[in-house]
């Protein structure tokens, strides 16, 4: 997973300045700054947020009848621009899930990026308000989303599911590689989350697995999942009731980062060509 230059193997890592942006690579960087309110997901056809109006992402409800939607809650300090993916108050039932996918429709398009060896990296700051009854899942999906945790094919994610076995007191996050339905997952033991609090969540995906690191306040946790992902996949949120109450999202924001040539100087057939 070659993402910096002079071969430097760390996903994590920033791309050179003089690569960020250009034929050789690009960033996507989202503050949901000027987010819009959408009453009901199942009625959107996608929301454009980014303050040049060329980020859309589309909203959906994916489980259940409740009425699910977007609102933008009040900014608090370091963290400029919120919105809050809600499952929806409208007769709110366990089970019920909503999504945000990167992208046009959910349905019909799914290719953000196919895994290749140069590897390709999101990240997001998200806060879980209730760890007792939402799961939460970030991360690439192939197919259309899914309600969080639930065996979906295709999936490179980072979960939070209280119903899990391995989240131990409700506080830790699963990283997950379903590669067509081959499911192999591993909890982070120590990065322990706090319910309420931001957390910064990151994944590095290429065509030979992922790497997927949890921040807290507290402690940096990584680990590693081999696997391979032979769809094309774009990256998405998911949230989910477990119980008879509307379980909340808050996003504060969204970072994605691809370096298409695999070396800063060589020949252009490592990304030409058939």
């Amino acid at each position: 997973m070659v993402m910096t230059r002079l071969n430097n193997a760390n996903v994590f890592a920033t791309l050179p300045f003089d690569q960020i942006d250009g034929i050789a690579g690009f960033y996507v960087h989202e503050d949901f700054e000027q987010a819009a309110l959408l009453a009901d997901l199942v009625d959107g056809t996608g929301v454009t947020y980014d303050d040049a109006g060329h980020t859309l992402w589309h909203g959906a409800e994916i489980a259940g009848g409740a009425v699910s939607n977007i609102t933008v809650p009040v900014s608090v300090a370091d963290h400029v621009g919120i919105i809050s993916l809600k499952v929806g108050s409208t007769i709110p039932a366990d089970g019920d899930a909503a999504s945000l996918q990167f992208g046009g429709s959910a349905v019909g398009v799914q290719d953000t990026y196919l895994p290749d060896n140069n590897g390709a990296y999101i990240a997001t700051v998200i806060r879980i308000a209730d760890v007792s009854d939402t799961m939460a899942e970030f991360g690439w999906c192939g197919q259309t989303p899914e309600v969080p945790n639930a065996g979906a094919l295709d999936i490179v994610a980072l979960t939070f599911d209280p119903e899990d076995a391995v989240n131990v007191d409700d506080k830790l996050f699963i990283s997950q590689i379903n590669d067509n339905n081959s499911d192999v997952e591993d909890a982070l033991s120590e990065a322990k989350y706090v319910e309420n609090d931001w957390v910064l969540l990151e994944i590095g995906l290429d065509d030979t697995g992922a790497q997927f690191r949890v921040t807290t306040e507290d402690v940096t946790e990584t680990n590693n999942i081999a696997g391979t992902i032979n769809v094309a996949m774009r990256p998405y949120f998911a949230v989910e009731n477990k119980g008879a109450a509307e379980e909340v999202l808050d996003i504060d924001l969204f970072h994605l980062r691809y370096l298409r040539r695999d070396a800063l100087v060589g020949q252009a057939n490592d990304w030409l060509g058939a």
